[in-house]
């Protein structure tokens, strides 16, 4: 059986689409987590982390959602007062979270389908009233298929503000898309493993900056499970903090030694960029890509179909033996969503783009 047989028929922005050789991981016998033979995965597992992020500063993994990491960073890193920027349903989780542990919280919102404005936030720094411990930036909207400029926007804040904190959710770019947690200057960034990593769900990964942790250091209160400088101190010990999920730690090994060693980093980046491209051109006949293509998501595609609604498209693709994403939030009725991240092959993307053409075009 050919490996696009057995592969990819799920093109959701998430979870995403599993290898065999990696879900047979999964099946591994049982080891103690603070047994030498763990210890050396988890070992090279964190010293991997840091060739993801491209960082030689603290990366640790936990296990939970991401959405848990979005709320630890606040709370490891900011004391009062944080900006969160929004441009879709998942940058505006950081914003309810923010609210619900009782910071004082300022909002910079772009309307959904464009990306964060670097010169309104610029402009926004210059007319502050406030001081901010921290800015919040999601690097890809999945629910636009946005792929913000981070680079430009850690800068802004780095350039207004020495000591604010940049804090990102990389869920759905991390392993698709360029993230230079040094070069861009970032303080905290995470990303979920079921989406551009192409594991199943379960853990978290993230990177911390030197001074996030000085900063960390000086905050009383940080919670127990996600107190950041529980992570520093057993990841020193070659240990995570609490029990992990040890089979999905299997998993992450294994992946990580293939999307650095095997594929490489950069022919990554490369196939996601292919995927988006042929995404948008192979759908332009019958359908309307709702972001700009400058800031086009190379991990997935909000689509509106200008054909047929949405939501039959996607029920017949169903019936094809191919399963899409629905619209999110305020674009739920409008558009579909395909996940094109993680460890889908091209071939996969045309068989399935072959088969959403006759269905989106057929009376």
């Amino acid at each position: 059986m050919s490996r696009i047989e057995t592969e990819s028929r799920y093109f959701v922005p998430g979870p995403t689409w599993v290898r065999p050789e990696i879900l047979s991981e999964l099946t591994r016998p049982m080891v103690g987590h603070r047994s030498e033979e763990f210890r050396e995965i988890y070992k090279q597992i964190l010293i991997d982390l840091k060739e993801l992020f491209v960082t030689k500063q603290h990366t640790f993994v936990a296990t939970c959602s991401g959405t848990a990491l979005l709320e630890a960073s606040l709370m490891n890193c900011v004391p009062r007062r944080v900006l969160v920027t929004t441009c879709g349903a998942f940058s505006e989780r950081w914003l309810s979270i923010a609210q619900s542990l009782g910071l004082e919280v300022d909002h910079l919102e772009q309307k959904w389908g464009e990306p964060v404005d670097p010169q309104a936030l610029a402009n926004h720094f210059a007319g502050r009233r406030h001081h901010y411990d921290a800015v919040t930036i999601t690097h890809n909207e999945t629910s636009t298929g946005v792929l913000n400029d981070l680079a430009t926007l850690a800068r802004v804040v780095r350039d207004e503000s020495r000591d604010t904190m940049v804090l990102v959710d990389a869920v759905s770019s991390l392993g698709s898309a360029p993230v230079l947690f040094d070069e861009w200057g970032l303080d905290v960034c995470l990303a979920s493993t079921q989406k551009g990593i192409a594991l199943p769900p379960g853990l978290t990964v993230f990177a911390v900056s030197e001074r996030a942790m000085e900063r960390v250091s000086k905050k009383n209160f940080r919670g127990t499970y996600f107190d950041f400088l529980e992570y520093k101190k057993n990841a020193e010990k070659e240990s995570p903090p609490f029990t992990p999920a040890v089979s999905l730690c299997f998993a992450l090994g294994k992946q990580l030694d293939y999307i650095l060693r095997e594929e490489t980093l950069e022919k990554r980046w490369v196939r996601h960029r292919h995927m988006r491209d042929l995404t948008i051109e192979r759908t332009k006949p019958y359908a309307t890509l709702v972001t700009e293509l400058e800031s086009a998501s190379v991990s997935v595609s909000a689509i509106e179909p200008t054909s047929r609604p949405a939501a039959e498209i996607v029920r017949e693709m169903k019936q094809q033996g191919f399963t899409l994403g629905g619209g999110y939030g305020q674009w739920k009725e409008e558009t579909f969503r395909i996940g094109h991240m993680g460890d889908i092959s091209i071939a996969a993307m045309k068989s399935m783009l072959d088969v959403l053409e006759k269905v989106a075009t057929s009376k």
